[in-house]
């Protein structure tokens, strides 16, 4: 082997202990069709009513009577929901780059999903499988909207208020 094929051979040998010492991010805890944000099911009460409890933007829950209990939707809805995330354009641009929470409501008698969108923020401490992610102004970098999953469509688009 000549010196041109021997530094070729140690350089494909270095690619390859690289690739085999690379660490690979877990997938989301919902599987998403576009892969630009992670996403959670929200599936405990209390922490579904939290999500709902925004200081800075209507929710369903700033509606007396109108979420009258909580459920759990599925993968396939969730999916569903995903798909569809650029119906929301341009009123929220690349929807999909947010994280999203999503909590299933029982809302004015009908099954809906409540998204949750903020921005992903690595420094956090919050677990968005398990905690309610929260947060007072920060303008359009936190939405929420609305789903229904009979019809595919979203309503009660609502950004938070100024930073």
């Amino acid at each position: 082997m000549n010196a041109a094929g021997a530094r070729l051979a140690g350089a494909v040998l270095a690619l390859a202990l690289l690739g085999a010492c690379s660490t690979t991010r877990g997938p989301a805890s919902v599987p998403t069709a576009i892969k630009a944000g992670q996403s959670w099911i929200v599936t405990r009460n209390s922490t579904a009513a939290q999500v709902l409890d925004t200081c800075s933007r209507d929710s369903p829950a700033r509606h007396d009577g109108a979420v009258s209990g909580y459920w759990v939707p599925t993968v396939e809805q969730i999916a569903q929901l995903e798909t569809r995330l650029a119906q929301l354009q341009p009123t929220i641009p690349d929807p999909a780059s947010y994280d999203r929470q999503y909590v299933g409501i029982l809302y004015n008698g009908k099954q809906a999903i409540y998204v949750n969108a903020f921005k992903p923020h690595d420094g956090s401490d919050l677990d968005p499988s398990v905690d309610a992610v929260r947060v007072c102004g920060g303008g359009s970098g936190f939405w929420g909207a609305v789903f229904d999953p009979a019809s595919g469509a979203f309503s009660e688009i609502a950004s938070n208020g100024a930073k």
